[in-house]
């Protein structure tokens, strides 16, 4: 299996979007988030989790405490993070092995990798596998000093830049 991550510089540096551009179908993405979204909708049914626009989760409020959904995507990271650091990534390895050894896929591509730790721990599960890691460089990105963008940007293959961020930055 051929597996790509890609780290960012923020919120909004457009991992997603360059997952969407790499992976011919979604079966092939997988985000840490997601396994987080997974737990918050069975505990708050009533919002949808996994719209990963980053104003909808700025601005999406939680009338049972007042919290965006991206305080809450952090909170409950940061929650079983605290119990067992390796805990989200460990849930991704066990999907990425079903998804390879049972349903023979081929790619997956990682959207947020956004810990030191739990990238390393990755890669050592697939150790023999092809992997490659993409960070987005996106001076607009909203930062995220909670997580280790800027030590997950050193350990990159490749740093990628878009045209549209290029040209912005031409303009200032």
């Amino acid at each position: 299996m051929r597996i790509i991550f890609i780290s960012g510089d923020g919120h909004g540096a457009g991992k997603t979007y360059l997952a969407k551009k790499i992976a011919s179908n979604k079966h092939q993405i997988f985000s840490i988030a997601n396994t987080i979204r997974k737990e918050l909708a069975i505990q708050y049914p009533n919002y949808d989790w996994y719209n990963k626009s980053p104003s909808f989760k700025d601005n999406t409020i939680l009338k049972e405490n007042g919290k965006t959904i991206h305080q809450m995507l952090d909170d409950k990271g940061n929650e079983k993070k605290s119990v067992n650091n390796l805990y989200w990534a460990q849930q991704i390895v066990d999907l990425l092995k079903y998804n390879r050894d049972s349903l023979k896929l081929e790619i997956a591509v990682i959207d947020d990798v956004r810990f030191v730790d739990e990238y390393h721990y990755i890669r050592k599960q697939f150790e023999n596998e092809h992997i490659t890691h993409f960070h987005i460089i996106n001076p607009s990105a909203k930062a995220e000093p909670m997580y280790e963008n800027d030590e997950l940007k050193a350990l990159a293959d490749y740093h990628l830049i878009s045209k549209l961020v290029m040209s912005s930055m031409k303009q200032e």
